[in-house]
């Protein structure tokens, strides 16, 4: 197929318009949520602020998840949120926007959400693994989305502004689940190469063609009678369809947010035989392994100035806590291969790579990767963040030292199973954090969850001394800067998938304070920050001490990652190059 024009705006356009349904996803099933739980009629009874210790009173919510939904009402432009010392929330009022968005929506989130329970199983419907149809309900909700959900006022208006991002988000309830069947379906690659005839396609045709209509709303498509084919705009969505898998993969969650809310906070979350039951991980591994190949690349520096150094002070491999699907590790092979010193040796010295994840979906995932890579050194085993000491003995009983390897993770430690710092006095420690934290309902305050932070990079400190640590992270922005920009980051999206599933998203400033802390009495070791923020690429390198530095890149404005790097130069007994028996699976 000819590849077709598209602009950098048309571009911008398109990522706006997924941030938007990314947002719509979790924003639309929170609305519909504390409609049920009657807490817009606290704010219809009071002129002013409502407390929060009122709203939790009331309505007998869960108070860690309703701070999380209220957050990202203000995120959206849409309530204030007042705070004291420690992030403690003291009372919401809702925005004039607010007030609009709420009393339009109203009648439409019952609407939007009727087809959770159905998109949670979307591919298998599509695609011929069930024997259900979706036809009648898909239908009249193709033909709301392409009424605009009603949502009708003059163009230019305050009113349009609230319509079109009410509308937007009610759209990516059915976009969302729709973006992720056609590509995981592989309709995407088809039409890659040209258009396609409906006729020729396998499974459930009718629905297809209604997800098509979806598509040709968004201006993604373009129909002539039976053949279907790509826009610039659609080829482009197309080939980022993969930024709606890790929101979509919550779906189970959010069709059951009124419970997390307002019910038994503490529903089970995975079956007997241990598999996940909020989350669809397989499709959760898909979408991050896809939309963090970018953010991948932008740690090869490292990797090249490790890999080029003699091989006495070289690592003896990789370990990959939270491989996912072995995207990274795949990656970060190629890049020693193809980029470094030690690539033209690998025959004699082989590169190790070690894949360690908690879910077996993951670890299956990640064994298939490697070996259709043909990565003759590697091992996939089970480990868990929290328990570093675990990981080094379970390396031990394969031969191999922790302290031999470079470890690395990527998006990981946010989700970190959550416990309370024992003996940890509330207060001792100003938090700075504007994040709503929450563990099965309780809210965390934010000088709790940093103290968390630092004790859990603290634990790794010993086994990560002679070749440091690597960490991708993910972080949350202040609501109101996320506000300001909701055409240009899906923090809105991940602010409630994560919030909502006891995962601890803080802002990058946080990240650093905390992982600085975490050098208390380790003044060699040295911290590297990458951010993305701001509108230009440009360098800010500013000295934190004599004995620390602190490296920010601000590279684009779409989301907010960090790279760093932890490392100590006291060195350990070097490992024996060439000494790597080739590992199993």
């Amino acid at each position: 197929m000819a590849t077709i024009p598209i602009t950098e705006d048309e571009k911008a356009k398109v990522r706006a318009t997924i941030f938007h349904h990314l947002a719509g996803i979790v924003v639309i099933p929170t609305l519909k949520a504390l409609y049920d739980g009657k807490v817009f009629e606290l704010f219809s009874h009071v002129p002013g602020p409502v407390e929060l210790d009122r709203i939790v009173e009331q309505t007998h919510g869960n108070r860690g998840y309703l701070r999380v939904a209220l957050r990202l009402l203000t995120s959206c432009g849409w309530m204030q949120e007042r705070t004291e010392k420690n992030s403690h929330v003291v009372d919401y009022s809702l925005t004039d926007k607010g007030r609009l968005a709420v009393s339009v929506a109203s009648g439409l989130c019952g609407e939007a959400i009727s087809f959770l329970p159905k998109a949670i199983f979307l591919e298998d419907f599509l695609f011929g693994k069930s024997s259900e149809t979706i036809l009648p309900s898909l239908e009249m909700l193709v033909l709301r989305a392409r009424e605009h959900w009603g949502l009708v006022s003059l163009e230019g208006s305050f009113q349009a502004e609230v319509c079109h991002q009410v509308c937007q988000y009610l759209d990516g309830v059915l976009m969302g689940p729709a973006m992720v069947a056609l590509a995981r379906g592989g309709i995407f690659a088809q039409l890659e190469r040209g258009p396609l005839d409906l006729d020729t396609l396998e499974g459930n045709r009718a629905s297809l063609a209604l997800i098509f209509d979806l598509l040709e709303i968004q201006g993604w498509m373009v129909r002539e009678h039976n053949r279907v084919s790509l826009t610039a705009c659609g080829l482009y969505a197309g080939q980022i369809g993969t930024s709606y898998g890790v929101t979509v993969s919550y779906l189970p969650l959010l069709n059951v947010l009124s419970t997390l809310l307002f019910g038994n906070p503490r529903i089970a979350r995975v079956d007997e035989t241990g598999s996940e039951l909020l989350v669809n991980r397989g499709m959760n591994v898909w979408g991050s392994g896809g939309a963090h190949k970018t953010y991948f690349r932008k740690i090869d520096e490292i990797i090249v100035e490790i890999f080029n150094r003699p091989l006495e002070q070289q690592p003896e491999g990789i370990c990959d806590m939270g491989c996912g699907d072995g995207t990274l590790l795949e990656h970060l092979y190629c890049v020693v291969r193809a980029q470094t010193a030690r690539g033209s040796v690998l025959d004699k010295h082989p590169l190790l790579l070690v894949g360690v994840d908690f879910n077996k979906v993951a670890r299956r995932i990640t064994k298939q990767r490697l070996r259709y890579a043909r990565i003759p050194a590697h091992f996939v085993i089970g480990g868990d963040i929290n328990r570093p000491a675990q990981l080094a003995s379970d390396l031990e009983a394969l031969g191999h030292a922790v302290h031999n390897l470079l470890h690395v993770r990527s998006f990981l430690d946010h989700n970190r199973p959550y416990s309370p710092p024992a003996n940890y006095v509330k207060g001792t420690r100003t938090g700075t954090s504007s994040g709503a934290f929450a563990h099965l309902g309780d809210d965390v305050s934010s000088d709790e969850l940093e103290e968390n932070l630092v004790r859990h990079l603290r634990r790794w400190a010993p086994y990560v001394g002679r070749f440091g640590l690597l960490i991708l992270e993910l972080h949350t922005l202040p609501p109101e800067l996320t506000a300001a920009n909701l055409d240009r980051t899906p923090a809105v999206a991940y602010d409630g998938t994560h919030g909502y599933s006891d995962q601890y998203l803080v802002e990058l400033p946080v990240f650093s304070k905390c992982a600085l802390l975490y050098h208390a009495g380790r003044p060699n070791w040295l911290s590297w920050f990458k951010r993305n923020e701001g509108s230009r690429s440009k360098t800010a390198i500013s000295d934190i001490s004599k004995k620390r530095s602190c490296w920010t890149i601000i590279v684009r404005p779409r989301q907010l990652i960090s790279v760093l790097q932890l490392r100590a130069s006291r060195m350990r007994p070097p490992f024996q190059p060439g000494r790597i028996s080739p590992g199993s699976s």
